[in-house]
This record gives C-alpha cells, sequence and structure tokens, in this order.
C-alpha cells in the first residue's frame, strides 16, 4: 500500500509507513471465493470482531454481486438476478464498471476507511470459465490495496447452497476444480497489484483468524500440524489438539488444516469415490499452501499415532521423498520449525 505522506509504495500490509513513519490507514482488501461460499456471513463477523476488538479503525464493507444487482434493478426492474450470468457479458461489464468507478469513488472520499471488497473473480454457471472482473478496474486501486484473502468452503456445502441457489446439482469434481481456479486467480491478481500479499483461509476458521490478518499483521503464523486420518472419531484426542490450538491462539495466528474437511468426512460418498486421487491432491496441495504462508510449523501429537502425512514436497538430500510410516512419541510442548518447502511438514492426513 501506498504511504499518504512520502508516497513510497510497500508490498507489506502495513499500518506505520517503513520509510517515513507516518501512519498508513484506510485501504482495501478484496476477499474472494466461489459462489455459495456464504463469504458475506464471514465477513460480517469479520467486521463485527474488528468493531468489538475497539481498535479504532473504521471499516466498510462492499459486496460487488448486491452492488451489482442494485445497478441491474434500477435500470430494470423485472431483472431475473437469478439468471443473469445468462445476460449479454456487454452488460455484466457494465455492471462491474459501475460498481467499481462507484468503489474508487467511495475510497477517494473516505481514505480513512478500510474497505472489504467481497467478490468472484471466476464463474462456472455453464461448463467453462468466464471472468468476474477485468484485470484493468484494479488499476485505480493498486496503491491502496493492503492483500488479497481467499475464502475456502469445503465442497458439500458449496454444491448444498447452489442447488438452493438455483445453479443445479453441481458435481464435486467441477466444483474442486473452479475453487482452485478462484484461489490461482486471487494470486495472479494480488501480483498485479505489486506483489501484495495472498492468504488462503479456510471458511470454518473464526472471524479472529482474519481480523488479526488485516489489522495486525506483525503477528506471527502457525500451521498447526497434528494427526487427522488417525484420530477419526476419537473426540478425546481431537478436543486435547483443539484446546492446544485455542492457547495457541492467544497469542499467535493459528492455520488450522482440520478447518478443511473436503477429504476426511467426504470420502466416503458415493459420488466422491471415483475423485479420490483428485481430492486427495487438492487437499494435500491445499495444505502446503497453509503451511508457505506461515512463520512456523508447530507440530502436536495428543498420543503415541502414526501420522503419514510427513513428507517432504520435493525430494531432500538424503533420497527420494517418502512418507513417514513411523510412530512419534508424545510431545509435551509445541515442536517448533522454520517453515520451509523444502523441510519435512506433516500435514497430518493418510492420503
Amino acid at each position: 500500500m501506498q504511504c499518504p505522506a512520502c508516497k513510497k509504495f510497500d508490498a507489506a500490509n502495513a499500518w506505520t509507513c517503513k520509510a517515513c513513519g507516518a501512519p498508513v490507514k484506510g485501504g482495501v482488501v478484496f476477499v474472494t471465493s466461489v459462489s455459495g461460499s456464504a463469504a458475506d456471513v464471514q465477513l460480517a463477523r469479520v467486521v463485527k470482531e474488528a468493531k468489538r476488538k475497539g481498535h479504532g479503525h473504521s471499516v466498510m464493507l462492499h459486496d460487488v454481486g448486491e452492488s451489482m444487482r442494485r445497478f441491474a434493478e434500477e435500470d430494470d426492474p423485472g431483472v431475473n438476478w437469478a439468471r443473469i450470468l445468462d445476460a449479454d457479458p456487454k452488460m455484466l461489464r457494465h455492471l462491474r464498471a459501475r460498481v467499481f468507478q462507484d468503489l474508487a469513488y467511495q475510497i477517494r472520499s473516505k481514505p480513512g476507511v478500510l474497505h472489504i471488497v467481497d467478490l468472484h473473480l471466476t464463474f462456472r454457471w455453464l461448463a467453462y470459465l468466464t471472468k468476474g472482473l477485468e484485470p484493468h478496474m484494479l488499476e485505480p486501486f493498486k496503491p491502496h490495496v493492503r492483500c488479497f484473502i481467499n475464502l475456502i468452503e469445503d465442497l458439500p456445502m458449496v454444491q448444498e447452497r447452489l442447488e438452493k441457489m438455483g445453479w443445479g446439482r453441481r458435481q464435486v469434481l467441477e466444483l474442486l476444480i473452479w475453487r482452485d481456479e478462484e484461489l490461482f486467480t486471487t494470486t495472479l491478481f494480488a501480483d498485479l497489484c505489486g506483489r501484495v500479499a495472498c492468504h488462503a483461509v479456510a471458511n470454518a476458521e473464526p472471524p479472529s483468524l482474519i481480523e488479526r490478518l488485516i489489522w495486525h499483521p506483525e503477528i506471527r503464523k502457525v500451521y498447526l500440524s497434528f494427526p487427522i486420518t488417525n484420530l477419526q472419531g476419537d473426540r478425546k484426542a481431537q478436543r486435547e489438539i483443539e484446546e492446544f490450538r485455542d492457547r495457541l491462539r492467544e497469542f499467535v495466528v493459528v492455520f488450522d488444516p482440520y478447518a478443511c474437511k473436503d477429504y476426511d468426512e467426504t470420502y466416503q460418498l458415493e459420488e466422491v469415490k471415483p475423485l479420490r486421487k483428485q481430492l486427495s491432491e487438492a487437499t494435500v496441495d491445499r495444505d502446503f499452501r497453509f503451511i508457505d504462508q506461515a512463520d512456523v510449523v508447530v507440530v502436536y501429537y495428543p498420543r503415541k499415532v502414526a501420522s503419514k502425512g510427513s513428507t517432504p514436497r520435493w525430494p531432500t538430500p538424503g533420497g527420494p521423498a517418502s512418507r513417514s510410516t513411523s510412530t512419534v512419541p508424545r510431545i509435551p510442548a509445541a515442536a517448533r520449525s522454520p517453515c520451509r518447502r523444502s523441510s519435512s511438514a506433516a500435514t497430518g492426513r493418510n492420503i
């Protein structure tokens, strides 16, 4: 974000300019997700959490879809919004342009306010991928962007909501591909805006996590690794992990891999059985994405248990990468190590 005093741009999300020491207020945070992720509900909780913390920063929440709907109904009160993606692409581009023009005005007129923008970058209304935003529309916002956040919702939840919204019964594989495309596109847009940070966050994470990512970027970020597959059904061990996680959250940002339950709770469904390979690969890649964006990996074992998720992403000097099946004794305290892709990082899943 650009400092309003010295005009220096810093890709890091900072509330004080590193160059001149002036306060850097306001800015824009773009939050992306696929349709059916209930991002509006989560972001309303984030705003509520920010107000509860009382840190004095004003915040406004902007829903691009709802703003487009408002403009569409002004032009045509009888518009069928449920089928708006069937409309002429020129009309959709016109509606988006009006929304982003209005958003740019809001930022200029209220520079001290943090603007959180809820939007979709891609759509799969039909069988092919379509744009939810033209890249050039971000040009006026580049000096003001703090970061991008991509919300990841569990596929069965997305599937259920889309069916209620009139999208029909979408296949899990289609939703899996679309969700990955939205995250990939979010990363590209973050790079276009000066290589600002792009965080992937499970929608099941508490709103305090996103509140900290935005307003307290100095807080260390931790990926909590623990056995997942081998503790299915063991509520005592799961409660122990949850208690340890919640204690960690008192002073650090914790990315919980079990906040995404696609593989662990849906792989037994008949619809998913033919897709186990694709779903498992996507799950591992997402877990490593969480690891990459953390500062530290914390490993916790509530008892003697094997975790086959411990594997280097790439071969190590000692030989080819292989999943560890050895029993690991209980660690009374967290085992901390610098987060590196080349290190062995336990995802905790037997997949």
